[in-house]
């Protein structure tokens, strides 16, 4: 079986979120746009505190809430192939 890097908890997905954006460093990630989608890029700002949203440099905007992973790391629900 193979298996992934995952977070303890999803909330922790922001900070390594804000941690990206605040190093200008390219962001690769997976979300739950009605399907999984890939997105790679440079995270322009997030905005919201109760309901963080990514804002991305082609415009995108991205509910933290849909990441399901975050340069190869996980959310628990993902973990197993």
């Amino acid at each position: 079986m193979d298996t992934r890097a995952t977070l303890n908890s999803r909330a922790s997905f922001l900070s390594i979120l804000s941690a990206l954006h605040t190093g200008n460093t390219k962001a690769s990630l997976l979300y739950d746009n009605n399907g999984l989608t890939r997105y790679e890029g440079l995270i322009v700002g997030i905005n919201g505190t109760l309901h963080p949203v990514l804002l991305l440099e082609d415009g995108l905007e991205i509910p933290v809430s849909s990441v399901i992973a975050v340069n190869g790391i996980f959310i628990p629900d993902y973990s197993e192939c």
